[in-house]
Formats: structure tokens, sequence, C-alpha cells
């Protein structure tokens, strides 16, 4: 019997001295090429960027994972806590592996014949979301278990906290409890509760199940089983447990105002960054961008846009497409992908039919219908257009009309807003940026200014007569005609600006040359090609609506230029600022000559084309456009607060509709815009500086008017030295502090007290 014993004792070493062998060969061949720890401390979390508005309000983010890393000191110790208890409660004492806990998991794993437990320790679940794959499997685990080992010989405790509590999945793409705290309750996490700690500690182990957003019983009973862990634990007693089981979870309401804008402006800074940083900072590396953007302002531009080019389109009525343009939206809708339609999303679909107001289509295999309150002359079966699925079997029309808006801050060049088209979703091309378009009169100004900087006055007198110019490219005469067909003959620069008189514009234009015109639009901020033709005064050349806004922003700003530009400064994970926009300013135009051209502006706004203007109530200034055929529509303008320029038309060049100018398509658009961006701010008068003087000028006569001529005034604006000498009965007038006469003591009662002018101080 001793010696039964005896054997049996030497087989049981036997077996052991096996097993240490066979779990000794084990940890030997898997924790060879196993990654070292060691370069955690190299270990760069991918992290969100974020992007601001002027205000400091979050415009949206960029993620590959949404993770914002906060050191474990910001971090409460309920929070800490919280997950420590439904995690791994002998963190603090184990060695990176819970041996009770592999035990208990192996005995669930052979019970069901598959791995179904792990009884994964923080340290391991670190371990494999650093290092390893997820699969499950042996050979994978012994790996985690030595690598968790490790990993507490290496780094402390609180480190490696830290670094669980910034890597871990909490659902709804936020990465690390900031990032959550953030998605689901509205707050950075060191201003969470235990209640809410709770809640987001109860997420690891399945993020969706527990997701309160979608299954809130289950999210309850999740935080529930961690407070109960909590108490267990000794980290909270059980009357702020209770308080917290009787507690409803609150979570962040999901306002649209406050969901990520992902539009041009944001597309233009996303490319602006990679471009100067590189697309895995933007995506992983934490950086904060701010941006010059009028976060409201950007938002009820979009709006307006939306709404003006859904009215215009159904005025003008479904457009007639050409046989490129169908081609290619033919080639969008083979492309397009439509399994199942996703709410709120834009498709090309094709006519079947239409009946009344009412037009049937389909889009591939789905039928649907769509009312349309315009014209549906051209809305023939097979024909292309856009829809936008509201969800239900429901949609609404999109229309083909597109528009561009740009803002800028005279003083800086700040740019508050810009809208590319109608919906990023519906096209990505930023019209603003990257369309060029002729701008039609509203390239005028240019070659106005030129002649006020070369001594022309606002009464200096050109011809509104046709002209016959040789056209080289064409083989034929090229007569520019007015928009009325009819001429005027001699009339004043100011009324050839106002009414927009081609013919006397083309006139100037010659007489001024092409270099000095060209010179002057490139100072002020027009980039594109400017072909040396005199059809460039009308507008014949494309530019792009921020090249316009830049230019005319000049204006507002006392001829001064600033560069437009969108992004103040950007800060690294680290927070170093690594980019500081630096201004970017200069005079292109004397501040009187500049001052005498915002005067002719604003007689375009109060007597010519763009009339319907004054119906802002604060002072503006402006130039209409519109291109041949109707093609391009435009208006740019301006206060002393903001320049905005308006750009209307089909990206496929044609006819947007009849007699569809910058007066009827873009200004409206403009004028809702400026009134949006003025709302409760007072708005200054255009200053007048020292060298210039307003004259009451006789209309008839175009001297300087007197009691007699009076009633045919105006009072314009001229540079000191540069109004008539005469009034319009004749009589000389001083106005250089020599003695007048008593019989002229009336005028220059009304040009001024001092030195008979009347001046701005």
């Amino acid at each position: 019997m001793v010696r039964f014993f005896k054997y049996i004792l030497f087989f049981l070493i036997f077996l052991v001295f096996v097993g240490v062998l066979a779990v000794g060969g084990i940890l030997y061949v898997y924790s060879r090429n196993l990654p070292d720890v060691r370069n955690l401390e190299r270990w760069k979390p991918v992290q969100v960027s974020k992007v601001y508005a002027s205000d400091g309000s979050l415009i949206t983010q960029f993620f590959i994972q949404r993770r914002v890393y906060v050191s474990i000191d910001k971090i409460p110790d309920h929070v800490k806590n919280a997950f420590i208890s439904i995690e791994d409660r002998t963190f603090y004492s184990n060695p990176g592996i819970d041996v009770v806990g592999i035990l208990r998991a192996a005995v669930k794993n052979l019970s069901a014949g598959r791995i179904v437990a792990g009884g994964s320790t923080i340290s391991q679940q670190l371990i494999k979301n650093l290092f390893l794959t997820p699969e499950r499997s042996f050979r994978r685990k012994v790996k985690e278990v030595i690598l968790a080992i490790k990993l507490n010989q290496v780094y402390p405790k609180e480190k490696i906290l830290e670094m669980y509590l910034n890597q871990i999945y909490l659902g709804h793409g936020a990465y690390g409890v900031e990032a959550a705290s953030q998605v689901y309750f509205g707050k950075h996490v060191w201003e969470l509760n235990v209640c809410e700690a709770a809640v987001l500690a109860g997420l690891p182990k399945a993020p969706s199940r527990y997701d309160p957003f979608k299954n809130m019983e289950g999210a309850l009973n999740r935080r529930n089983a961690v407070l109960k862990a909590m108490v267990e634990e000794g980290y909270i007693d059980i009357h702020t447990a209770k308080e917290c089981f009787k507690s409803p979870i609150v979570l962040k309401e999901r306002d649209e105002e406050e969901e990520d804008i992902n539009d041009y402006f944001t597309e233009m800074v996303r490319l602006w960054f990679v471009n100067k940083f590189g697309s895995d900072a933007l995506y992983k590396g934490g950086y904060k961008i701010y941006t010059t953007i009028d976060k409201d302002l950007l938002r009820d531009s979009h709006y307006i846009i939306k709404d003006h080019l859904e009215y215009l389109q159904q005025q003008v009525g479904f457009p007639k497409l050409t046989k490129d343009e169908k081609r290619k939206f033919l080639q969008w809708y083979e492309k397009q992908k439509v399994e199942k339609l996703k709410p709120g999303r834009i498709y090309i679909a094709l006519v079947e039919s239409r009946r009344g107001n009412t037009i049937y289509f389909k889009i591939k295999h789905i039928r649907g219908r769509v009312s349309f309150q315009g014209s549906l002359r051209y809305a023939r079966r097979g024909t292309p257009f856009y829809v936008r699925y509201l969800g239900d079997d429901r949609f609404e029309f999109i229309p083909f009309l597109e528009a561009a808006a740009v803002s800028i801050e005279p003083k800086t060049g700040a740019i508050r807003s810009l809208v590319g088209g109608y919906d990023f979703g519906k096209t990505k091309f930023n019209r603003a940026v990257q369309g060029k378009r002729q701008p039609g009169s509203s390239f005028k100004p240019f070659v106005y200014t030129t002649a006020i900087m070369k001594g022309y006055t606002q009464i200096t007198q050109i011809e509104d007569e046709p002209v016959a110019i040789w056209d080289p490219t064409k083989n034929e005469e090229w007569v520019p005609r007015n928009y009325h067909g009819e001429y005027n003959g001699t009339v004043i620069l100011r009324e050839a600006l106002a009414r927009s008189l081609n013919a006397a514009s083309v006139n100037l234009f010659l007489a001024l040359g092409y270099d000095p015109v060209i010179s002057l639009a490139r100072q002020m901020g027009i980039k594109s090609k400017l072909p040396k033709v005199p059809s460039l005064v009308l507008g014949s050349a494309e530019v792009s609506p921020l090249e316009m806004a830049g230019a005319y922003n000049t204006f507002a700003n006392g001829g001064i230029h600033c560069e437009p530009y969108f992004v103040e400064k950007v800060v690294d994970a680290n927070g170093m600022v690594v980019y500081h926009h630096t201004q970017n300013c200069k005079r292109v135009i004397p501040e009187g000559e500049n001052a005498v051209m915002v005067d002719m502006l604003q007689a375009v706004v109060k007597e010519g084309t763009g009339r319907r203007a004054t119906i802002l109530g604060f002072p503006v200034a402006g130039k209409t456009g519109t291109t041949n055929d109707y093609t391009d529509a435009w208006f740019a303008g301006f206060s002393t607060n903001l320049t905005t320029v308006v750009w209307v038309g089909y990206d496929f060049k044609k006819t947007i509709g009849k007699k569809m100018t910058g007066a009827r398509a873009a200004l409206p658009i403009w004028i809702d815009i400026m009134a949006t961006a003025h709302t409760d701010k007072a708005v200054a008068d255009f200053p007048m500086p020292y060298n210039t003087i307003y004259v009451p000028i006789d209309m008839e006569t175009l001297k300087v008017a007197n009691a007699e001529c009076l009633e045919n005034s105006k009072e314009i604006l001229f540079i000191k030295g540069t109004q008539p000498d005469e009034d319009c009965s004749g009589n000389e007038i001083y106005l250089n502090g020599e003695k007048p006469e008593e019989e002229d003591n009336f005028i220059l009662d009304m040009l001024g007290e001092e030195d008979g002018i009347q001046t701005a101080q």
C-alpha cells in the first residue's frame, strides 16, 4: 500500500513537472515576438480634431475615433471607482491578471465547449485594444496574460487606468470617458456626478446593448448594477446608491442646432488643414482649429439661399436640360447606390410621367412622386432631376438652380460666412471658391474706380453711344448694347454706373486703357485671368464669388485691401499654437477716391439697379451684375460692418429665366443675408475723409446748385478742388477762404460755414 502511494505521489509530481514544463513551454513560445509594452511611452492615442467658430462654439469634428484625451488628475475618483467596481475589482492589487477570474472563466468555457467568458482585467482589456486582435482564441488569451503582467511591471496603476479610460469604446463613436461624457451628457468628465459615472461605466461590456439613447431600460439596469458594485466595494454608501436608483438618466438633448456642421465651409477648412499639416494630423492628432466664421450667419445664409432657390425655381419652372447636361446627370444616376433610401439624402430620379403639378418618377427600382408648383413643360419622360427623401415614402423637389454667397468683415478680411451651393449633400462642388463665372456689370466698379483715381469726377461726362469694335476671335464686329436697347447720348459717370449703361462703360474703359484697370482689379483681390478685351468692362472674364467679395471688401474698408482668410489659429493636442494668421492688408485706393467711389455705389442703391436694397434701412452700397442671356446673376455690396457677394445660376451655363437679372435673382438673397447679419447691430455711415466735400449739383447744368435750381439738385461727393467753381446761374464760387460777394452768401451757407465746405470731423 505504501509503495502504491509512493507511485501515486511520484506520478503527481511528474504531472506537476510536466505541467510546469508545458506551461513554461507555452509561455516561452507565445512570449516570442510580442510587442514591447515600453512602446506605450511613445503612445499617441488617436484623438478628434475640432473646428470652432469665431465665438468659440464648436462647428464640427474630424476623427477616425471620437476621442479627447484627459489626464488622470482630471478624472474624478467616483468615475474611476465606477469602472474599477464593475470591470476589475482587484485592479489595485492584482499583477495585471485576476487568477480567480481566469479560473472562473475557464470553468464557464469548458462547460460551454467554447470561449464564452474572458475574465479580463482592466490591464488585459487595455492590452487587447492596443496590441492584439479582438479574436477569441487560446493563443491570443495567453499573449494577453503575458503582456498584462509585463504592463504592470513597467507602469504604475494610475497610468494604466489613465490609458484605459481614454482608450475604451463607449458607443456613438465615442472613445474614452471625456468624449462619452460630451456625447451622452453634454459636459466634461470632471463635471459628471456619481449616477452619470455609473452609466458610462456600464457601457464597455456592450455599448450598443446598454445605449441609453436606444435602450433606456437596459441602461438603467446596467447603471444600477454598477452602483451596487460600488456599494459592495465601499466606494459609495447605500444612501447615495438609493438616490441614484430613484433618479432617471437625463441625457443631453440632441438639438439640431448643436449637430456638427458638415458643409462647404467645413470642407474648405478640411482641405486647408490637410494641405498644411496632413490627413493623419487632422483625423488622429486632436488639433483645435479656430476659424473666423459666424456660426449663426453661416446657418442663416444656408437657409436663406435654400428658400430663395426653391422659390426661384418655381418662378422659372422645370429647366430644359442641354444634351451634355442630361448625359452627365444620367451617368450620376447610374452610379448612385439606392438599395435602401436614407431620409434626408438627395438622389437623382428619372421622370416617368407627370399629372398636374405632380411628377411620377423612379430611382432605380424605387418609385415615388413629388409636387412641383412651377411649369413642368420640360419634365419629359426619362429626364433626370433631384429629389430629397423625407422618409415614409415622402419626397421633396430639389432645385437645379445653384447659388453661392460670401460675407467678409471689412477691417480684417475675416470670412464670416461662406455658402458654396444649395446643399452639400447635393454636390460637394464649392461654387463660392471653385466656381468661376462671368460677373457681368458687377465688374464695372473697377473701371470707374480707375477713372476716379485718374482725376475723373462723378459728373465727368462720357458718351453712351454704340461703338463698333472688331473681335478677331469671332471675325466680326462687336457692338455693346444697353439692357433696354436704348442709348442716352452724353451722360455723367454717376448715372452711367447707377443705371449700368454698357455702351458708356465700354467707352470709358477704352479711354482709360486695359492695363490700369486690370492692375487695380489685381490689387483689389481678383486673381483669375483678365484678358485685354473691351468686353472685360462688362464682366466677360470668369471670377469666383470669393474673389469678388475680397475686391468689394476693399471699398468697404476705405480703400485698404485685406486678403480674405478663414483660419485664425491652430492649436495641437499639447496646447501649442502651431499656426496663427498674420493679417495681410495694404492700401490700394486713396482714401478720398475710395469715398467718392462708395458714394457712386450708394447711388446704385438709391437711384439705380439696386434700389430694392433701400428696404434695409441702413447705409449700403453695391452693384448688380447680369450676363448675356441671363446666365449669371450677381449682387456685390457692403455696409461698414460687412461685405457680401451673391451669385445665382445653373452649374451648366444656360439662361436662368426671362429677365432674371442680378436685381431679381441675386439681390433678394443679398438683402436677406445682410438683414440677418445686421440684426440688433449699430451700422455706421460710410466715412467722409477730410479731403472730400459734398456739393449740391444742379443735374441740368452740372454746376453748383443755388436757390434758383435747388429742386433739380443732388448732393454729390468730390475730392476737394475737383468740384465745379460756378453755380447754375454762372456765378463764381469761392471755396478757398476768399471773401465772397454779398449775393453769394446763400451758396456758401449751403456748402458749410467753414471754408464753404461740408466735411466730416
